[in-house]
């Protein structure tokens, strides 16, 4: 049997059991899978968690036991199966059977196996009556089948969108493109695209960041010797766009106070030129020990990175800072597209908008007069975003948005008032927004 599939299996097993963000796992199983099969792999279990609404209403359409009931193996078996007979090429439908069958078979489980093959078949002969029966669904519980999202999560949606929601939903269930972040330290964007033609490795210029590039073929672009000598970062064109928005002068003081995974430090540390001071904080010692081997890489030398919870005020730094990056935790709606399970999340609103209001004022108050702040999501909720930001102004009156338009392309009209929403449905990128405050 492939290889990739028992993987497969278990990566699934351990993002179901421990809730666990699909990306950290495939990064650490994919090491065990034949090259061969690695675009398949990835492609599997991402489909898995992107669908799963759809996969597990197929399931308790054709299966007399329901999922609910399924020992662990048995349903992560036809969930993998299912996926695959539905979203990929209709010419390996008896080989996903049978390999399904067969991993059944081989844990010692030969009732279970008959089971996973009856339910199967019965899929496979039931396909379009299943689809037609699918379609005929009240309209909020067909979105939420055919696309995979919660209900709660479609009638947020809708009130925020409105007719575009089916819009919203495709957009946000696409493969996210690879997107990288040009380390101009060490080389410039167009020198960086020759050196990966060479290669075989295409790529293109991002719409609105003005370092970034998108990969057209990125196999394993992190082992190539232009990552390992730290020309270019992996980073989203909506994450670089903070950096191009802050747009740090040289020789500038910069506080970071949500920094991990790092990309927003580096990329201004390198839009200084290396110059000036920034103070890269975080609460979690693993992800800043991430942050300062990519400093190392990058060869990157005016960043000091410190353990620091943002929610705390630190007096030491009051109005200190020419810049604040405040990429404040979120409820993640904005990157669907590279972890699909976040959909399925269910996150306390008012809870995360307390910690995102506690940490704006603290960050605040570490800008001299006349400094920039930078305040950042990765979500599409305007209860993050816009409210948040509207509240704090209402309650601050020496600070304003600034126009930021002259740092992102003119698609985005509300750049003169100084934030930018983006929307994978309308950008075709990340779902992000960027507001910039000033001190006054």
């Amino acid at each position: 049997m492939n290889s990739y599939r028992n993987q497969a299996i278990e990566t699934l097993k351990k993002i179901f059991k421990d809730k666990s963000y699909s990306n950290i796992v495939i990064n650490n199983d994919i090491k065990n899978v034949d090259h061969r099969f690695l675009s398949l792999y990835r492609k599997s279990v991402l489909g898995v968690i992107e669908n799963l609404i759809f996969i597990d209403w197929i399931i308790n359409e054709v299966s007399k036991m329901k999922t609910k009931k399924m020992e662990t193996d048995v349903l992560v078996v036809l969930r993998l199966a299912v996926y695959q007979i539905f979203f990929l090429d209709k010419s390996h439908e008896n080989i996903v059977v049978n390999e399904s069958v067969q991993y059944i078979k081989d844990k010692g489980n030969i009732r279970a196996s008959k089971f996973v093959n009856a339910v199967l078949r019965n899929t496979l002969r039931s396909k379009d009556s299943l689809i037609e029966k699918m379609s005929e669904l009240p309209q909020d519980e067909f979105l939420s089948v055919k696309y995979s999202y919660p209900k709660e999560l479609i009638n947020l949606w809708k009130k925020q969108f409105g007719k575009d929601i089916e819009e919203v939903l495709i957009a946000n269930n696409k493969e996210a493109p690879m997107e990288i972040r040009v380390n101009t330290l060490k080389i410039k964007r167009d020198e960086l695209i020759k050196l990966f033609e060479e290669k075989g490795i295409k790529t293109y210029k991002c719409k609105y960041a003005n370092k970034g590039l998108i990969i057209e073929n990125p196999f394993e672009i992190d082992k190539t010797d232009e990552y390992k000598n730290g020309l270019f970062s992996i980073q989203s064109e909506s994450s670089i766009l903070a950096g191009q928005i802050l747009n740090p002068k040289e020789y500038s003081l910069i506080i970071d106070v949500c920094a991990a995974p790092g990309g927003k430090t580096l990329n201004a540390a390198e839009i200084m030129n290396n110059t000036g001071r920034i103070i890269s904080r975080d609460i979690y010692p693993a992800k800043l020990k991430l942050i300062e081997n990519e400093i190392k890489r990058l060869g990157i030398a005016n960043v000091k990175v410190e353990k620091y919870d943002a929610t705390k005020l630190d007096n030491s730094l009051i109005e200190k800072a020419d810049y604040v990056i405040a990429d404040v935790p979120c409820s993640g709606l904005g990157i669907i597209r590279r972890k699909p399970e976040i959909k399925y999340n269910k996150t306390d609103i008012n809870d995360i908008t307390k910690i995102q209001n506690k940490i704006l004022e603290n960050a605040s108050k570490y800008l001299k007069h006349n400094g920039e702040l930078v305040y950042s999501t990765c979500t599409t909720n305007i209860k993050e975003n816009y409210e948040i930001i509207n509240r704090f102004l209402n309650n601050n009156k020496d600070y304003a948005l600034v126009d930021i338009s002259e740092n992102i392309d003119g698609d985005f009209e509300t750049a003169k008032t100084g934030y930018i929403e983006i929307y994978p449905h309308l950008h075709g990128m990340d779902g992000f927004f960027i507001a910039k405050i000033k001190r006054i």
